[in-house]
């Protein structure tokens, strides 16, 4: 029996990890675009390594963690666009709707960082601004999210773009 329960464990964990996504309501959006975009050139590295390899580039993280945070919401994500501009222009993202035929583009740009204080007391603060635009160019929804994250010394250390990605986590979440 005793030999039983880490197979029981296991089992239970992989049925957790397979569950399906969130089921978007009847007449919600479903197919979009995400589209990001930064203020900010470059987050604070803290070693050579994230200096020398440029892992300093905050829209890597926006792209991956928005298209993420969509998909586990219930919405099919037809494509996604890193813009070069610090806020993406109305014609870029109008274009990349149609491009994929979808209902609406979530726009993300990261406004402002403050991670001043991540090495030494594990707190950063991030501001984004995060959008829905229809297929015309009309704003649908709009909205300025503040995320002060406390992460541990270790994780801000070792993982030192989770605070941005919590906060990502916090913005997409209330695209309706």
């Amino acid at each position: 029996m005793r030999a039983l329960r880490p197979v029981a464990v296991l089992l239970c964990l992989l049925l957790a990890s397979c569950a399906t996504p969130e089921v978007r309501p009847p007449g919600a959006l479903r197919k979009v675009v995400a589209v990001v975009g930064s203020r900010v050139e470059a987050l604070p590295t803290f070693t050579y390594r994230e200096d020398l390899l440029g892992e300093g580039n905050p829209r890597t993280v926006l792209v991956s963690q928005t298209e993420a945070v969509l998909r586990e919401r219930g919405f099919a994500v037809a494509g996604t666009r890193i813009s070069a501009a610090p806020v993406p222009s109305t014609e870029e993202v109008v274009a990349l709707i149609r491009d994929n035929q979808a209902d609406a583009a979530v726009v993300v740009v990261l406004a402002w960082v403050d991670a001043s204080a991540v090495q030494a007391l594990g707190r950063a603060e991030v501001v984004l601004d995060t959008a829905v635009v229809g297929p015309e160019g009309n704003l649908a929804w709009r909205n300025e999210t503040r995320t002060v994250s406390h992460v541990g010394i270790y994780q801000a250390q070792t993982d030192w773009r989770s605070y941005l990605r919590k906060a990502v986590i916090d913005a997409v979440r209330a695209v309706p």
